[in-house]
């Protein structure tokens, strides 16, 4: 357990770093990084498509199978800082996923991370991540 005191500031700076690190490594396809941004025994899930993976190596496996070599950007926006105690916290953000064709960049999908968070050695990483879909 943290010693520190952490304000919503210290807080959503901490995440949106965790969240920039996460996006950026994803799209550029570095696996390593993006596991990176999880505790050892975190969790990424999307529950519309029976997608479950635990810890590192289910984690850059998912992505490495599932991950385009087309020119995409995940957006997220909307983060809001849900609450937060000691070392952990619950964010909510949106994403867009954004494809470059032809025509210039399309929006693909539309979803909403929930995450939670623990405080580990001076970064936040995610425990569990879910991804959910915009019907």
């Amino acid at each position: 357990m943290s010693t520190t005191t952490m304000t919503y500031p210290d807080v959503t700076m901490g995440v949106q770093a965790t969240l920039a690190a996460y996006t950026q490594a994803l799209d550029a396809g570095r696996f390593d990084e993006v596991v990176a941004t999880f505790t050892a025994d975190g969790v990424f899930e999307i529950p519309d498509f029976g997608v479950f993976a635990q810890g590192g190596d289910a984690i850059r496996g998912y992505y490495a199978a599932s991950t385009s070599e087309l020119s995409m950007r995940h957006v997220l926006v909307n983060t809001l800082v849900t609450g937060w105690k000691d070392d952990e916290a619950e964010t909510s953000s949106d994403l867009l996923v954004v494809q470059k064709g032809d025509a210039g960049w399309t929006v693909l999908m539309v979803g909403r991370y929930r995450d939670v968070l623990h405080h580990v050695g001076g970064s936040w990483l995610f425990q569990r991540r879910t991804l959910t879909f915009a019907n």
